[in-house]
């Protein structure tokens, strides 16, 4: 083999290994995918999937805030009851037992889960 033909098949294997690492997939199920060569409905489907996750993922940061003000609220409807000398005429159903707002902890994320899996 010439020196020619030597130095003709190195550059040609760095194309290859350069197009293949420019060459956009998708690894699904751990297995990589070009995506040049999907069919236009599973281009379709990937674009709702990932436009369905940020839409998930901004509702979930939108709860994260509702209930961080809802406690906000919460605290100040207690300082402003406190401030005016309101006693209670009566107290809950259980002891220190009223109002409560929802606050998302564990147990609560395990509905979520669910939800997700749905």
């Amino acid at each position: 083999m010439s020196d020619f033909d030597q130095d003709q098949q190195e550059s040609n294997g760095s194309e290859e290994q350069g197009t293949t690492a420019n060459q956009q997939t998708l690894t699904f199920d751990g297995r990589v995918y070009p995506m040049q060569a999907l069919p236009p409905e599973a281009i379709n489907l990937l674009n709702d999937l990932i436009r369905s996750e940020n839409e998930l993922n901004e509702h979930r940061f939108r709860m994260r805030q509702l209930a961080a003000a809802q406690q906000s609220l919460t605290a100040a409807l207690g300082q402003i009851i406190q401030n005016a000398g309101i006693e209670p005429i009566a107290e809950g159903e259980g002891e220190g037992e009223g109002f409560k707002p929802w606050i998302p902890n564990q147990e609560d994320n395990s509905a979520s889960e669910e939800v997700e899996a749905a």
